[in-house]
C-alpha cells in the first residue's frame, strides 16, 4: 500500500495512527488500504477523508494545498484542518456521506487563510464516496486542483473592459472630471471587495489631500477631510509612496515597520490591509490611488498589476477630462462674455489704427490708454501681420465681415492667442469706413487642443508599438513551445519582462531610459535569494524606448536561460553584466561563471534569435554568443546613435 508513495508514504507509515479512531495501519479495512494505495500512486492531488470525523490522508501532490498546515493536517479531522472553509466543504462532504453520491465543483470560491492572511481562492474538485464492507460510506475520495490564477486572469480581463467602458462614458462632454475618479473608485471597490478606495494628491512633500473617496457603506469610516501627512501612517511607507513605489501590505497590524501609534491610526480607520499605486509625472509622484481592506488579506501579483493598469487608464482619462472640462469652461465663459459685451472690443480707422478700446481689450493687449492711436498691426505677432493686412484690405473692398485667429504680443514679450471678428461700421454713431473688432482670448483653448493632440498621437503610437511587440512574442513563443504549459510560461515571462521595460520608460516619461536601471530592473527577479551573485557595472548610457525594449528582452532571455541551465541554476554560479564605450560604440558583455558545465545547444531557439535579431535589426549592432564549458558569454557591440546615447 505504501510502496512508491513518495514523501507522504513515509509520513503515513511514521504517524501514530493508534491514537486516532482509525487505529494502527495493519487494522485498517481493505477499502481504506486500497484507497490509500491509489491515492499515493496518483500524480494528481488526491486526499482521503475517513471515518466519522473525516480524518485526512493525502499524497505528495495534494500536500501544497493546505500550505502551512502541512504536514500537521495528516490524520486530523477535516473540520479542524479546514475550519476556515468548513462551512462550505463540510456540508458538501456530509451530503456525499449521507446520500452516497459523488459531488463535483468547478471554480468553487473558498475564502482560505494562507500565509497568515485570508484570501479568496478558486478550485475544481470532486468528492467520491468510498463504501465499506457493510455497504455504507466509510470515507470520501477527493481529487482537485486550484484554479485561482485562471479565474483571476479572466476576471481581470473582464474588469479592464468594464472599466474602459465606464471611463469612456465618464469622459463625455458635459461630465465633470470628478466623475472619472468616482467611477473608477467604485469599480475598484467592487473588484477588490474593498472597504474604501480613494484618490489623493500631494500638495507639499508627503502631505496630501483626498480628492475623491468611495466607501462600501455608511458603516465604513470616511477619511477625515483636510490635509494629511502620510508620515503619520508609517514613515517608510510615506517615503516609498512619494518616491513612486507601489505599497503592498497584507496585514498592517503585524507590520514591523509601524509603531504602535501608527497601527492605532489604521485601526481607527478600519484598515487592516492596503494597496497603494502612485501616479507619476516627469519622474515624480504627484498623486496616488489606495485600496483599503477591513481584514488582513494577501494581495496577489495579478491583482496588483490590474490595479496599476486601471490607475494608468484612470489617470489618462482624468487628464483628458480635465482638459475637456477646461475647454468647455473656456467656451462657456467666452460665450457669456460676448453676449454681455464684456469682451474685448476696439474701433479702428481705415488705416487700422486704434480709435477706441475698452478695458477688456486693453487688458488683453497688456496696455493702458497709450494703445489709442497705435496701428493694431504693430501689436500683432510678426508671423500674423500679413494675414491681417490681406483680410483687412479685402473687407475694405467688399465690406464682408471676417474672423481671424492670431497672436498679440504684449509689452513684456508674452503672447496671447485671440479670435477676432471684424465688421465694417455704418450708421449714425460712426463714421463710414471704420472697423469694429470683437476679440476673445482663446489661449486656454489653444493649449487644450495642443495637449489633446499630443495625448492622442502619443497614445496611438504606443498602442501600435505594443500590439506589434506582443504579436511577435505570442507568435514566436507558440512556434517554439512544445506543450501549452511551456507556451504559457514562456509568454508570461516575456510579457512580464516587456512590462518591466515599460515601467522603467514610464518613470522616465518615455523619453530615455538608463541602461544601468534597465539591467537592474530586468535582473531583479533573478537576484532574489542570490545576493552578490548578480552584478552589473558600466557608465551612464541612455536608451530610446525601442532600444530599451530590445535590450530588456535580450537580457531577459539570457537571465531565464541562466536560471534554468546556467550560472543561476546552482548555489555558486555568478552573472556579471558590464559595458564600456569604445570608438563610438558600446561593448556590453554578459558573462556567467561557476555554474554547471555548459554544452552548446542543439538547436537555435526563439530566445537566441530574439537576441541576435534585436541587436542587428533594431540596434544596428552585432552579437556573439559563446558556450564555453565554464559558462555562457554574450557580447554585444552596439554603435552609438539616436537610440543609444552616451551623455
Amino acid at each position: 500500500m505504501l510502496s512508491g508513495g513518495g514523501e507522504m508514504a513515509g509520513r503515513i507509515e511514521a504517524h501514530d495512527w493508534s491514537s486516532t479512531p482509525l487505529g494502527p495501519i495493519h487494522s485498517w479495512p481493505t477499502s481504506l488500504k486500497v484507497a490509500v494505495g491509489i491515492c499515493l500512486q496518483s500524480s494528481f492531488p488526491v486526499a482521503i477523508y475517513w471515518g466519522d470525523d473525516l480524518r485526512l490522508i493525502y499524497n505528495d501532490a495534494w500536500a501544497p494545498i493546505p500550505a502551512e498546515r502541512h504536514p500537521w493536517a495528516l490524520g486530523r479531522p477535516g473540520a479542524e484542518v479546514w475550519s476556515d472553509i468548513w462551512n462550505v466543504v463540510g456540508q458538501q462532504l456530509q451530503d456525499v456521506v449521507t446520500a452516497s453520491k459523488g459531488f463535483v465543483a468547478y471554480d468553487q470560491m473558498l475564502r482560505m487563510r494562507r500565509q497568515g492572511a485570508v484570501e479568496d481562492t478558486h478550485w475544481n474538485y470532486s468528492f467520491t464516496p468510498i463504501l465499506g464492507d457493510d455497504g455504507r460510506v466509510w470515507g470520501v475520495f477527493n481529487q482537485g486542483h486550484e484554479t485561482t490564477d485562471r479565474v483571476l486572469h479572466t476576471r481581470a480581463q473582464d474588469f479592464l473592459i468594464e472599466v474602459s467602458d465606464r471611463l469612456r462614458a465618464a469622459t463625455e462632454r458635459g461630465r465633470s472630471p470628478t466623475d472619472v475618479l468616482e467611477t473608477t473608485l467604485a469599480a475598484l471597490g467592487g473588484y477588490f471587495d474593498a472597504a474604501r478606495c480613494g484618490y489623493c494628491e500631494f500638495e507639499d512633500g508627503s502631505v496630501g489631500a483626498c480628492r475623491a473617496e468611495w466607501r462600501r457603506d455608511d458603516g465604513v469610516v470616511s477619511v477625515p477631510p483636510g490635509r494629511h501627512d502620510l508620515k503619520d501612517y508609517g514613515v517608510a511607507m510615506a517615503a516609498a509612496t512619494v518616491a513612486g513605489e507601489v505599497i503592498v501590505r497584507d496585514d498592517l497590524d503585524a507590520d514591523p515597520e509601524l509603531s504602535d501609534e501608527e497601527r492605532e491610526r489604521f485601526r481607527r480607520l478600519g484598515v487592516a490591509a492596503k494597496l497603494v499605486v502612485p501616479i507619476s509625472r516627469e519622474g515624480r509622484a504627484f498623486a496616488f490611488v489606495f485600496v483599503h481592506a477591513d481584514r488582513p488579506r494577501r494581495w496577489r501579483s495579478r491583482e496588483i498589476a490590474t490595479l496599476r493598469d486601471v490607475v494608468d487608464r484612470m489617470s489618462f482619462a482624468y487628464e483628458r477630462a480635465l482638459a475637456t472640462h477646461r475647454m468647455e469652461q473656456s467656451e462657456r465663459r467666452f460665450a457669456t462674455l460676448f453676449s454681455q459685451t464684456a469682451v474685448g472690443f476696439a474701433e479702428l480707422d481705415l488705416d487700422g489704427r486704434v480709435v477706441r478700446a475698452n478695458e477688456s481689450m486693453r487688458r488683453l493687449l497688456g496696455r493702458g490708454d497709450e494703445v489709442q492711436g497705435l496701428p493694431i498691426e504693430q501689436l500683432l505677432h510678426p508671423l500674423d501681420r500679413e494675414k491681417w493686412r490681406r483680410l483687412l484690405a479685402q473687407n475694405a473692398r467688399d465690406g464682408e465681415s471676417f474672423g481671424i485667429e492670431k497672436r498679440y504680443v504684449r509689452p513684456d514679450g508674452s503672447e496671447v492667442w485671440a479670435v477676432s471678428t471684424v465688421t465694417r461700421l455704418v450708421g449714425e454713431r460712426s463714421s463710414p469706413g471704420e472697423f469694429f473688432v470683437v476679440t476673445i482670448d482663446v489661449s486656454e483653448r489653444r493649449e487644450a487642443e495642443r495637449l489633446r493632440g499630443l495625448l492622442v498621437a502619443e497614445l496611438n503610437h504606443r498602442v501600435r508599438n505594443n500590439i506589434v511587440t506582443v504579436q511577435s512574442l505570442v507568435r514566436h513563443s507558440r512556434i517554439n513551445a512544445v506543450t501549452p504549459q511551456e507556451f504559457e510560461t514562456a509568454l508570461d515571462a516575456r510579457l512580464a519582462a516587456l512590462a518591466r521595460a515599460h515601467d522603467l520608460l514610464m518613470r522616465e516619461t518615455w523619453t530615455a531610459a538608463s541602461l544601468g536601471e534597465l539591467v537592474v530592473d530586468t535582473l531583479a527577479p533573478y537576484a532574489i535569494g542570490r545576493e552578490g551573485r548578480v552584478r552589473s557595472q558600466g557608465p551612464t548610457i541612455l536608451l530610446a524606448p525601442t532600444a530599451a525594449v530590445t535590450l530588456n528582452m535580450a537580457l531577459h532571455e539570457l537571465a531565464t536561460n541562466a536560471a534554468k541551465f546556467g550560472a543561476l541554476s546552482n548555489e555558486e554560479g555568478r552573472v556579471n553584466v558590464s559595458w564600456t564605450v569604445k570608438q563610438s560604440a558600446i561593448d556590453l558583455v554578459w558573462s556567467e561563471s561557476g555554474g554547471p558545465v555548459v554544452a552548446p545547444p542543439q538547436r537555435r531557439g526563439f530566445g537566441r534569435r530574439l537576441i541576435e535579431r534585436g541587436a542587428t535589426q533594431e540596434l544596428g549592432g552585432a552579437v556573439t554568443l559563446s558556450f564555453a564549458p565554464s559558462g555562457v558569454t554574450c557580447a554585444f557591440r552596439i554603435p552609438l546613435s539616436q537610440k543609444v546615447m552616451a551623455p
